[in-house]
């Protein structure tokens, strides 16, 4: 497979990480869905090219998802804020999938600690104590930010998002309390703050950790 990746401005997109996943059929072993017996399980990522070209090369023949996102600039994943692009590959033809992501703008959220309280390290969502900090949209999908640095007092959390969609502001910690700009506290356990994000300006809140929390372990 040999596909492209673009802008919707029809410019291509260098160094965007494409992931592609082959559809499979399942069949239930006890209480667990595994690939059907024959079935060729394949998941795999590769970059696009500064001519905004990957490659994906020797599949087996079937139907595969298509995601794609730029870590360097706000592109939306189509796989996280639409629904994922298909591509068939038939034996012996050869495929030219083009994907088109639509440009949004940055969230940014700074976590200020100023009496460390966080750990001085990089997690990922969902592990250690480090606060959960995404968005919520839709019927309430969420979608976390990535932790993108960390400092002796701080860390910051990115990640793009669409402008001109109601989205929400959602952090989540069980050990420590925030307050947001004005000095207010911010619910650690689920704040849902409304906003949003405006065509070509990046989205900015700034949280600090005003202690620990009550229930932290």
């Amino acid at each position: 497979m040999l596909g492209s990746v673009t802008g919707d401005d029809g410019l291509p997109l260098a160094g965007a990480t494409v992931l592609y996943q082959r559809i499979y059929r399942t069949v239930l072993v006890g209480r667990q869905e595994r690939p059907a017996p024959g079935e060729a399980v394949v998941r795999r990522a590769t970059s696009s090219d500064a001519s905004g070209a990957f490659l994906a090369p020797n599949l087996p023949a079937g139907d595969y998802f298509l995601c794609a996102e730029v870590p360097s600039a706000p592109y939306l994943n189509p796989c996280k804020w639409s629904s994922a692009p298909k591509a068939t590959i038939a034996a012996g033809a050869v495929n030219r999938p083009a994907l088109v992501l639509n440009k949004g703008v940055l969230l940014k959220v700074r976590v200020n600690d100023p009496a460390g309280l966080l750990p001085p390290v990089k997690e990922r969502p969902f592990r250690g104590v480090s606060p959960i900090v995404g968005v919520i949209f839709g019927n309430g999908a969420f979608l976390a930010a990535a932790n993108t640095g960390v400092g002796p007092f701080a860390r910051e959390y990115q990640m793009s998002i669409p402008a001109g969609l109601p989205l929400k502001l959602w952090v989540y910690s069980r050990h420590v309390t925030f307050r947001d700009s004005a000095g207010s506290p911010v619910d650690n356990l689920g704040a849902r703050i409304p906003f949003q994000a405006i065509p070509g300006r990046d989205a900015s809140f700034v949280l600090t950790v005003s202690g620990r929390a009550p229930q932290s372990p």
